[in-house]
C-alpha cells in the first residue's frame, strides 16, 4: 500500500509517473475498478465489456480527430474534456485520429452513462471549487443522489466527473477541503462497510475553450494537504500543466485535501461525487 501514502502525480508526457498512478488508483479501489491510459494514432475502436461500463475521458485530442457515436452515422469532432463511454452490450465506438484518454471501468449499474459528452456543448453550473460568477463548471458525469433511507451512500453511481476553471483570480476563490474524517472511512455502503474515495484532476488547456489566461498562467499549481485532520498547515504545491495528473486519496488510513489553483481541470470522483466533504480553514 505504499502508492497511497504518496501523492499520485503524472503526465502522460512520462509513462512510468503514469503507470504509478494507476498503480495508486487500482490499490486504492481494489479490484471492482480498472484503469488505463490508452493513446491512438489512426484509427481505434473500443468495444463493450460483459458487466462493464467503459468510462474513456479525454486528455488530448489532435484538430482532426473524430468520434462516432452510432458506427452507422455521422462523425463529430474529438477534443481534450470530452468523454465517451461503452456499457456492457453497446456496439463498439470508433475514433479517428490522434489523442489519448484516460479509461475507468467501472461494474454496471443502472446510472445513465451517456454514448458521447461533448464538453463544448454543456451548460455552466458555477458552485463547488468554482463559484464565482461567470465560472466554466459543466457535468459530464452528474452524481445521482442516493434516497435519504439508503445504506449504501454511493446509489447507482461509480464514478462521476465535471470539469472546471478553477482561477484565484475571482471571488470567491477555490475551497480548500477534505473528504474524511479516517475514523469513519470516506463512503458508508452498508451498516460498518465504506469504501475509498479519491479525486483524480487531469488538467486541460484553455485555449481550446477560449478562455482567457489566468494572470500569472505559469503558476497553474495544486495544494495537497496531507494531513488536513491533523495539522492543516501540512501541504505539498504541486505545478501542473495540460495533460497532468494528480490524485486525492480518501481512506481509512489516509486522508487528503486540495484547493485547485489556476488549474483547468476535469475532475473524476470515484464512486463519485457522494462523499462528504469538510472545510479547511
Amino acid at each position: 500500500m505504499e502508492t497511497m501514502f504518496a501523492i499520485p502525480t503524472g503526465h502522460i508526457d512520462d509513462s512510468q509517473s503514469m503507470e504509478r498512478v494507476m498503480a495508486a488508483l487500482r490499490d486504492l479501489h481494489g479490484p471492482t475498478y480498472d484503469f488505463a491510459l490508452h493513446r491512438w494514432h489512426g484509427t481505434i475502436t473500443f468495444g463493450s465489456s460483459p458487466g462493464r461500463t467503459r468510462h474513456f475521458f479525454v486528455v488530448e485530442a489532435d484538430q482532426a480527430c473524430r468520434v462516432w457515436d452510432n458506427l452507422a452515422g455521422l462523425p463529430s469532432p474529438l477534443w481534450s474534456g470530452d468523454l465517451f463511454c461503452v456499457a456492457a452490450g453497446d456496439e463498439p465506438l470508433r475514433v479517428e485520429g490522434d489523442g489519448v484518454a484516460f479509461e475507468v471501468s467501472t461494474e454496471a449499474t443502472d446510472y445513465p452513462a451517456p454514448r458521447v459528452v461533448h464538453l463544448r456543448d454543456l451548460v455552466d453550473f458555477p458552485g463547488g471549487c468554482a463559484a464565482y460568477p461567470g465560472a466554466f463548471r459543466r457535468e459530464a458525469l452528474p452524481p445521482v443522489r442516493p434516497t435519504a433511507d439508503s445504506a449504501d451512500r454511493r446509489g447507482v453511481n461509480r464514478v462521476n466527473e465535471h470539469t472546471l476553471d478553477m482561477r484565484i483570480d475571482r471571488t470567491p476563490p477555490p475551497i480548500r477541503h477534505h473528504h474524511g474524517p479516517v475514523v469513519i472511512g470516506p463512503v458508508t455502503v452498508g451498516p460498518g462497510n465504506t469504501v475509498n474515495h479519491s479525486e483524480t484532476a487531469i488538467v486541460l488547456p484553455r485555449s481550446r475553450y477560449g478562455l482567457p489566461e489566468v494572470d500569472k498562467p505559469d503558476q497553474g499549481h495544486v495544494v495537497m494537504y496531507t494531513d488536513p485532520a491533523g495539522d492543516p498547515s501540512a501541504q505539498e504545491i504541486i505545478p501542473v500543466r495540460p495533460g497532468s495528473f494528480v490524485v486525492t486519496p480518501a481512506s481509512s488510513e489516509i486522508v487528503m485535501g486540495h484547493a485547485f489553483e489556476n488549474a483547468f481541470a476535469m475532475l473524476i470522483a470515484i464512486p463519485g461525487f457522494v462523499a462528504p466533504y469538510h472545510m479547511l480553514t
